[in-house]
C-alpha cells in the first residue's frame, strides 16, 4: 500500500521508530551539512535557521552561489573570504516564526561577529530563544484535577509559563596560508535547550511535559582556492544531542470507598540520545569564461541513537528501550549566474537514507512461540529513503551611487524549494513472528523572499519564509476518552493507544530581520 496524502496517515502496527527518528534529528536541522530524518509529515518549526544568511531569500542556494554571511558558521574555514575592504562584520539578526492555526511559534536574537587580522580569523555569537508551548491549541485533553486513592482531591498545579528559554553560544577560529591558497578553521557551538518545537505534541494524553538537555556541535573545515576561482572544501562534524522528557500521565484507578474512578500522576522519563559524525565535501569553478559557475556536493552522516523516546502518537505502537542507527547521504549539483546586478541560481539533491531500529525487552518474554530472553530484539524496522530537494531563487541589486547619499542600493530576492520525502518500512515482529511492509511520502514546499537595505557603513537585510505540506497531530474528538496502555504493567511490550490520530495541514511563517556593521 502507498499513501501520498500526508495529513491523514492511516493506523498501522508501526513501532515507535516511526515517530522517534523525527525528534532525533529534528536539531540538526540548525546548521547545515547535517541531514534531516523525517518518517512522518509532522510540521517541526524553524526554531534553528537564526544565523544571518545572504541567500536564504533566494531558496536557500548553497552549492554554486557563496552566502557571505552564512558560509563561515557551516565551513569555519570559509571565514578567510571576509571581504578584503574590511576586517569583518558585526551582526544581529533577530528571526520569528509561527505555525498557523496557532500552533506554536518562537523568537531568537542572536548577537555576534566575525573578524580577520592578518592570517588570523575569528569570531563569537550568542543566541537566546523563547519557544511558545503548542498544547494549548493542539487538540489535546485538558488538564483535570488529581485524585489521590482515597478519593481526596488536590489542587491542580499553578499554570506554568507557557514559553521555555534555550541558549546558545557559537565561537570559531582559523588560519589562512597564502602560499598554498589553503584555510583551515574549527568551530563550535554549545546548546542548553529546555524546550523542542513540537515535541509536546507527540505524547498525546499526556498533562504536562518537562523538556530539558542541550547539544554540541563541532566542526573542522579546510578550504582550497586555485586561480580561475576554483575551490574546494571539505568538513568533519560531530554533533552530540542529548534531550530528557519527564512526561506527567494521569492513570485511572478504581477507588472501593467512592466507587468511582480517581486519577493520579505518573512521571515517565524518556531519553532522546542521537550521535551524527559526518563529511561534507564540496567543489566550484567557473564555467569556461561565462558567468557561470557549477558546484557538486557529497555529505555522509552516520548516526547512532542509543536513546530513541516513547512518543504516544495514537496510530504508533510503543516499543520501550529503541535504539538504532543511520546512515544519511547528500549528492546535489548546483549552477548559478551571476552578470551585472542580478543573481540566478538552481540546486538538485538526491537524498538516501537507510534506517534501522529495534525494541528490546527489558525482562525475558513468554510469546506463543517460546520464551525471548531479556534485552533480545522484539521488533525490527529498516527504513529505506529516497528523498530529493530542489532549490532555485533570483535576486537583483538596484544601485544608488549615483544619488551621493548615505543609502547605496536595494537588492531584491525571492526563491523556491521543494523536499520530496518516500520510504519503505520493513518490519519484523520476532513476537508474532510477522513481517509487514508500507510505503509513505509527501511534499513540503518553501516559498521565501527578501529585501536588501546597503548603506555606506551598514546592510540591512529581511527575509521570510513559508513553508507548506507538513501538519501538526491531535486527537480526534469521537466521543471516546484516550486510554493510554501502560506497557511496563502489561503482558505485552506492544500497547497502542485508542484515540485517533490526525495531521491538521499548518504553515510555518519565518521573519528574520539581519543587521551586518562592517569592522574596518
Amino acid at each position: 500500500m502507498t499513501t501520498r496524502v500526508p495529513f491523514s496517515l492511516r493506523p498501522c502496527r508501526t513501532s515507535l521508530a516511526l515517530a522517534a527518528l523525527l525528534a532525533a534529528a529534528s536539531p540538526p536541522q540548525a546548521r547545515g551539512q547535517l541531514i534531516q530524518i523525517k518518517t512522518l509529515p509532522v510540521a517541526d518549526g524553524q526554531q534553528w535557521q537564526f544565523f544571518p544568511s545572504a541567500n536564504r531569500g533566494m531558496g536557500g542556494l548553497s552549492i554554486a552561489l557563496r552566502d557571505s554571511l552564512l558560509d563561515p558558521f557551516e565551513n569555519p574555514a570559509k571565514g578567510s573570504r571576509l571581504s578584503e575592504k574590511s576586517h569583518g562584520f558585526f551582526f544581529g539578526s533577530p528571526s520569528f516564526y509561527a505555525v498557523s492555526k496557532n500552533a506554536g511559534g518562537g523568537r531568537t536574537l542572536p548577537l555576534g561577529g566575525i573578524a580577520r587580522f592578518g592570517s588570523t580569523f575569528g569570531g563569537v555569537a550568542f543566541a537566546v530563544q523563547q519557544i511558545d508551548d503548542a498544547r494549548q491549541n493542539a487538540g489535546v485533553l485538558p488538564p483535570t484535577i488529581d485524585l489521590i486513592p482515597n478519593g481526596a482531591s488536590v489542587a491542580p498545579p499553578a499554570p506554568t509559563n507557557t514559553t521555555r528559554r534555550n541558549q546558545f553560544a557559537f565561537a570559531t577560529l582559523g588560519r589562512v596560508f597564502e602560499r598554498a591558497g589553503i584555510s583551515v578553521g574549527a568551530n563550535a557551538m554549545w546548546s542548553g535547550l529546555n524546550h523542542i518545537d513540537g515535541v509536546d505534541l507527540l505524547y498525546a494524553g499526556s498533562r504536562g511535559i518537562d523538556q530539558h538537555g542541550g547539544a554540541v556541535n563541532a566542526r573542522l573545515g579546510m578550504l582550497k582556492e586555485w586561480s580561475g576561482e576554483r575551490a574546494f572544501e571539505a568538513t568533519v562534524l560531530h554533533d552530540r544531542f542529548r534531550m530528557t522528557h519527564d512526561v506527567t500521565w494521569a492513570d485511572n484507578f478504581w477507588d472501593p470507598s467512592a466507587r468511582t474512578f480517581v486519577q493520579r500522576a505518573r512521571v515517565e522519563v524518556n531519553r532522546d540520545h542521537t550521535n551524527i559524525w559526518g563529511l561534507h565535501l564540496g567543489y566550484t569553478q567557473p564555467i569556461a569564461n561565462s558567468d557561470w559557475r557549477v558546484g557538486t556536493i557529497l555529505t555522509t552522516n552516520l548516526s547512532s541513537h542509543p536513546h530513541l523516546p516513547e512518543y504516544q502518537i495514537a496510530q504508533v505502537m510503543t516499543i520501550p528501550w529503541d535504539p538504532g542507527r543511520s546512515a544519511a547521504y547528500d549528492i546535489g549539483v548546483g549552477i548559478a549566474k551571476t552578470r551585472g546586478p542580478t543573481r540566478f541560481g538552481v540546486d538538485a539533491i538526491f537524498e538516501p537514507i537507510r534506517s534501522h531500529t529495534w525494541g528490546e525487552t527489558p525482562d525475558s518474554l513468554m510469546t506463543a512461540f517460546g520464551t525471548r530472553p531479556a534485552g533480545s530484539k522484539t521488533t525490527e524496522n529498516w527504513f529505506r529513503f529516497t528523498n530529493a530537494i530542489l532549490r532555485t531563487g533570483i535576486a537583483h541589486d538596484v544601485s544608488m551611487d549615483s544619488l551621493r547619499v548615505s543609502l547605496r542600493g536595494l537588492r531584491f530576492e525571492g526563491g523556491l524549494a521543494l523536499r520530496s520525502i518516500g520510504y519503505k518500512l520493513s518490519q519484523r515482529d520476532h513476537v508474532a513472528q510477522t513481517d509487514r511492509k508500507q510505503n509513505e511520502g509527501w511534499m513540503e514546499w518553501t516559498r521565501t523572499w527578501g529585501l536588501g537595505i546597503r548603506f555606506t557603513d551598514l546592510e540591512v537585510r529581511y527575509t521570510g519564509r513559508t513553508t507548506t505540506g507538513t501538519g501538526r497531530p491531535g486527537i480526534l474528538d469521537d466521543g471516546t476518552s484516550f486510554l493510554r496502555g501502560d506497557a511496563a504493567a502489561s503482558s505485552s511490550i506492544l500497547s497502542a493507544p485508542n484515540g485517533a490520530i490526525r495531521l491538521t495541514g499548518v504553515a510555518v511563517t519565518t521573519h528574520q530581520l539581519s543587521v551586518s556593521l562592517p569592522i574596518r
